[in-house]
């Protein structure tokens, strides 16, 4: 009798070792299958075969986290892991609301939940509202509102009356903020005072009188809202009547929103009458942010595991980067180490370095949000401390030199081929990273094979690191690039956009080097280079570090002061260590497109 490839999936060659089996036997010696009625019988039980173990291949494949695609079976095995996937999330910005009233007597102020702003992003209405009540007093016909923290979305609301069964309701909106959901239970139907529940936590700190609710996803993204059983959680009895409040949100497509309107309702808190506003005054205190998209199955995959490896607290450095995930969804990478690492040492704090997805660097509410949050996880008295990533910018400047003779295509759509493939190329990779590296032969062929008509290419590359300066004060400032520059003795390696200085403040100035130090220059009339400082820093083309004394900086150079350093690399591989952020700048590369 032949072997027999048993865990083989595919048709013929199903079909062949059925073949192979009937003619190890002796009634099928000199049989010819071809053309037969039996090879026709053979054909089906082959199709039979083959789509049996091509189902039993996938649904053993959906048992298990790493293999599973459908997006219910990862959340279903997740849930045995205990955790919850990232909900669509909404944007919140921070503003002061002014209002002023007309000869009222009313001594405070309520604004109303569910009520509060408008704003436009990209020409798109985005409505943003506050998920509590906020009072505040009136004082000669005004009152101010301050820090309102107030979310994008929709208000809604879904209620039921609990039966015999276990209570349970399913929300059956899509995009809904899990954070948003506020759950009261009535005593009935027709009582007007409410006991708010709380979402569960942690399960160690409940008991069977505990007034909480649990949150799961269901099928098709929709969450479910479930309720203790007595021993976890107290137990509804039938009767009682239940009103959920939540927000559906679009995610991050209203974040960097910085113009609002008023929209709300601002009532006397003891009459509960609407107050007549003569005018109102809104200011921004932090633009809106942190807005994100539901959790997708690749991020459920990698993150499941991690929390649970937490344990629901924090103890080594993958604790703290998988609860900051888990904090703040908008994340582009997360780094964590502890501050023992630090140079010089910082014993009893973990440094925590956050890249947004949406933006280079967290405002100070968002990392204090963050921080606060993650002391709830921390052991002992580890203090969290968020810092910013070293972001080094990567630009490209490429010549393509392609065939015309071979394509129907123009430069441009050449030109946007490569630049579709590069992007392609950096989702895949992992150079936008902390830890990440540039691969220079990597993006010269993502570039290459492009389009079939490209014969070649010839890049070159540029590190640039954005600084702020502070306006006004004498500053040093250290630039560190942690990657070797390039020097040449006939031409700098380093180049910046224009600033003005305290000391030259009518002249707009430049930075190069010269031998090991950084100059201070500025151009004249006749586009000739004049050195104002020969010496205002050094440049250390070994370690890739730049320091500048005694700068007293008045401007930028652009609307926010920033200022540009650009460095020429030693090498075209570029490596990011540490709380080194890599990020190639389409938008600042240069692409030409040559017909050779």
């Amino acid at each position: 009798m032949p072997y027999n490839q048993l865990a083989n999936l595919d048709y013929f060659d199903i079909r062949n070792a059925l073949r192979d089996y009937l003619r190890a036997n002796s009634d099928f010696t000199d049989y010819d299958f071809q053309g037969s009625v039996l090879s026709n019988v053979l054909d089906v039980l082959a199709y039979n075969t083959y789509y049996t173990a091509f189902n039993t291949n996938m649904v053993a494949n959906e048992v298990f986290l790493d293999s599973a695609t459908l997006r219910d079976n990862v959340v279903s095995i997740a849930k045995q892991l205990g955790y919850v996937p990232r909900s669509s999330t909404a944007p919140a910005a921070s503003v002061n609301c002014t209002l002023t009233f007309t000869n009222t007597i009313a001594q405070t102020a309520v604004f109303r939940k569910g009520s509060g702003f408008l704003t436009t992003v990209d020409n798109v209405l985005y409505q943003y509202t506050l998920r509590e009540d906020v009072k505040t007093p009136i004082v000669n016909n005004v009152c101010t509102f301050t820090n309102l923290k107030i979310f994008e979305g929709i208000p809604l609301s879904q209620s039921y009356t609990v039966g015999s069964r276990t209570p349970s309701i399913t929300l059956t909106n899509k995009g809904i903020d899990v954070t948003s959901i506020r759950v009261n239970v009535y005593e009935s139907v027709n009582s007007s005072q409410s006991v708010l529940y709380v979402p569960v936590e942690n399960i160690l700190e409940i008991n069977p009188t505990s007034e909480v609710f649990f949150v799961t996803e269901g099928e098709d993204e929709n969450y479910v809202i479930t309720f203790g059983d007595g021993i976890l959680g107290k137990k509804l009895t039938p009767g009682k009547y239940v009103t959920v409040n939540y927000t559906v949100t679009t995610g991050a497509t209203s974040n960097g929103a910085r113009n609002f309107t008023f929209n709300g309702i601002v009532e006397d808190e003891n009459a509960g009458a609407s107050l007549n506003i003569q005018n109102i005054t809104i200011t921004l205190n932090d633009q809106s942010r942190g807005g994100a998209s539901i959790e997708t199955i690749d991020s459920i995959k990698r993150n499941a595991p991690a929390m649970f490896g937490t344990q629901n607290r924090a103890v080594t450095a993958d604790d703290y980067v998988a609860l900051t995930r888990k904090i703040y969804p908008p994340i582009a990478d997360v780094y964590a180490y502890g501050g023992q690492e630090a140079n010089p040492p910082e014993y009893g704090k973990v440094k925590i370095i956050i890249k947004p997805s949406d933006e280079d660097y967290l405002s100070s509410y968002a990392k204090l949000t963050i921080q606060e949050e993650l002391k709830k996880y921390s052991v002992g008295s580890v203090i969290p401390e968020i810092i910013d990533p070293s972001i080094i910018y990567i630009e490209l400047n490429s010549k393509i030199y392609y065939n015309r003779s071979s394509t129907t295509r123009t430069a441009e759509d050449i030109k946007k081929l490569a630049i579709e493939n590069i992007q392609k190329y950096i989702a895949n990779s992992d150079t936008e990273k902390f830890g990440g590296k540039f691969r220079y032969s990597r993006f010269v062929s993502a570039i290459d094979s492009s389009d079939s008509s490209i014969r070649s290419n010839l890049t070159l590359i540029n590190m640039r690191k954005d600084f702020y300066p502070s306006l006004n004060n004498k500053t040093y400032y250290e630039l560190c690039f942690n990657n070797p520059f390039d020097y040449d003795c006939d031409m700098p390696a380093l180049s910046s956009t224009g600033f003005v200085v305290q000391q030259y403040a009518n002249y707009t100035s430049y930075l190069e080097d010269r031998d090991g130090k950084v100059v201070l220059f500025r151009y004249t009339k006749d586009n000739i280079k004049e050195i104002l400082n020969p010496e205002i820093g050094t440049i250390n083309y070994i370690t890739g570090e730049i320091k500048l004394y005694n700068l007293t900086i008045i401007k930028g150079s652009f609307s926010d002061d920033k200022i540009e350093v650009r460095l020429m690399p030693q090498y075209n591989d570029i490596l990011a260590k540490r709380e080194t952020f890599l990020e190639v700048d389409i938008s600042k590369s240069t692409f030409t497109v040559i017909e050779e």
